[in-house]
């Protein structure tokens, strides 16, 4: 009785015909191709880490969808600073997929799903600083579609939709009636690099653009500049810090690194680097000696101090906007992001010593993130 209850399973269970076995393997090898393709991207971008990278190259991963396994990530970051005013306008578009059939997103579940090579659904955010108020554009269960040859991404958030289009160095963005925004070349030492650390089988890079930018945002005239940045990894989340802080004489600086734990001090990939305008120089430092801490108040105060062999560089940031992202599936991560603005800043060099009162007012952006694989 039992084995013809199991030669009955096994007449009603539906059998693969040849086609449909081959299908699935074209899939498979088709799948296994592309995570290969991933991996060499990765490599590649790490091998360059500077701004010597094509405009080929740079358009290439700006259009363009990833094959992810497991632990995989990709995301668009668009990031743009106002120049006027005490707390100047500030505004964040943020497209991000990751491996896996859903996750939370600020407590929302987000449906993840490759549709076709280029159209997936993830999820999209951002906000908007006008100069007196905090503006929330939301948190949206998106499709984006991605246009290689076209170059060009749609996407959509709160009803609104998301259009990036050009190649570098002039783009547009324009998000429904919200923003309108002509992005084109900016006089900087440094407009466009390619980043990346690979630790098989572990590995993250990415591609940055640093323009000017000028349009409409709010109904209200935008002047100001533009950082564009897509992210392709293959790594757990994890905590780390990174800032960026633009000077009115067109001098910038930027740092970077890693940490062993949320509150832990102990830093590592860390990177520090000032773009001396006046002087066309870009000053960077050798294994910096890192020191980041918080100030509690009202909005906190960020102090970066950094050091290596002969120059040091302090810098005090007072926060006057925030936004946090809260992320759970395949590990969790919160990435709080601060708008500051410099109060304090000195770099001493073994031929000079730079002050704010030398570089003018400045605006940036201070992230910090912490998170944990499971």
């Amino acid at each position: 009785m039992r084995y013809d209850k199991m030669i009955g399973q096994l007449r009603n269970k539906p059998v693969l015909s040849s086609p449909e076995v081959l299908n699935k393997l074209k899939n498979k090898a088709s799948e296994i191709k592309g995570v290969k393709e991933t991996y060499s991207l990765i490599r590649k971008l790490a091998s360059i880490s500077g701004s010597n990278v094509s405009n080929v190259t740079l358009d290439r991963v700006m259009y363009s969808t990833e094959m992810l396994p497991p632990l995989g990530k990709e995301y668009w970051w668009f990031l743009f600073f106002g120049r006027n005013g005490e707390r100047p306008m500030q505004l964040m578009l943020l497209i991000f997929r990751k491996y896996g059939q859903n996750m939370l997103f600020n407590d929302k579940r987000i449906v993840l799903k490759r549709l076709t090579e280029n159209r997936f659904r993830a999820v999209t955010a951002g906000w908007i600083y006008d100069g007196k108020e905090f503006h929330d554009l939301g948190d949206t269960n998106a499709i984006t579609t991605v246009y290689s040859k076209r170059k060009m991404i749609v996407s959509d958030i709160s009803g609104q939709e998301i259009m990036l289009t050009g190649g570098f160095p002039d783009y547009k963005l324009k998000v429904g009636n919200v923003i309108d925004l002509d992005i084109r070349k900016g006089d900087y030492l440094e407009d466009k690099d390619a980043c990346g650390v690979f630790i098989p089988p572990f590995g993250m890079a990415w591609v940055d653009v640093f323009s000017d930018a000028e349009g409409i945002v709010l109904g209200e005239e935008f002047k100001g500049t533009a950082h564009l940045q897509k992210v392709v990894g293959i790594t757990t989340f994890g905590p780390f810090h990174w800032g960026r802080i633009l000077f009115q004489n067109g001098s910038s600086t930027s740092f970077f690194c890693l940490k062993t734990g949320k509150e832990s001090k102990r830093y590592f990939h860390r990177s520090l680097t000032f773009h001396d305008y006046r002087r066309k120089k870009v000053i960077e430092f050798k294994k910096p000696r890192l020191k980041i801490s918080e100030k509690e108040g009202k909005m906190p105060t960020w102090i970066v101090e950094g050091q290596d062999d002969d120059k040091k560089l302090r810098i005090v940031l007072e926060s006057y906007v925030t936004r946090k992202f809260a992320m759970k599936g395949g590990g969790s991560q919160v990435y709080i992001e601060y708008a500051v603005i410099p109060r304090e800043f000195s770099l001493e060099t073994p031929n000079q010593v730079i002050t704010l009162s030398d570089l003018g007012r400045g605006v940036g952006t201070f992230e910090d993130a912490y998170g944990s694989p499971i």
